[in-house]
């Protein structure tokens, strides 16, 4: 059934690790290290989290990764879009010709409310939610 990637998990406690900074930096070293990632790894995540403008990078003696805006501004949602893309319950729920019966399937509803339901969940917490240990 859906599970979240191990990629989208490290993707949290790095964003996690860079908000509890305020605004500092840290380089990629030292978030695997404080969060036991891989460090090749690591990198591969940071660079998608750059490439959707939720952190950005500075090079230089004292450059690293910075998170962009504020904790409570960062949607769960948006982290794990970053990393695997939509929320994807089964295939069928961004279009109906994916599946053998199409429209005539009549799970899909079900699927799509089923999407949207986690979709609002991530959406309405924050990472702010996450640094504070207030997750519902």
């Amino acid at each position: 059934m859906f599970s979240v990637s191990a990629r989208t998990q490290y993707a949290i406690r790095a964003m996690a690790h860079l908000a509890r900074l305020e605004g500092k930096s840290a380089t990629a070293a030292d978030i695997a290290s404080a969060q036991g990632i891989p460090l090749k790894y690591l990198e591969g995540i940071l660079s998608r989290l750059k490439l959707s403008g939720l952190v950005e990078s500075e090079r230089g003696k004292n450059g690293g990764y910075r998170m962009q805006g504020r904790a409570q501004d960062v949607s769960m949602l948006a982290i794990v879009e970053a990393m695997d893309g939509s929320v994807k319950p089964v295939s069928c729920v961004d279009s109906a010709a994916s599946c053998a019966q199409g429209r005539a399937c009549l799970p899909r509803k079900f699927w799509i409310g089923l999407k949207s339901a986690i979709d609002a969940y991530l959406n309405e917490h924050s990472l702010k939610d996450i640094v504070e240990g207030d997750q519902v």
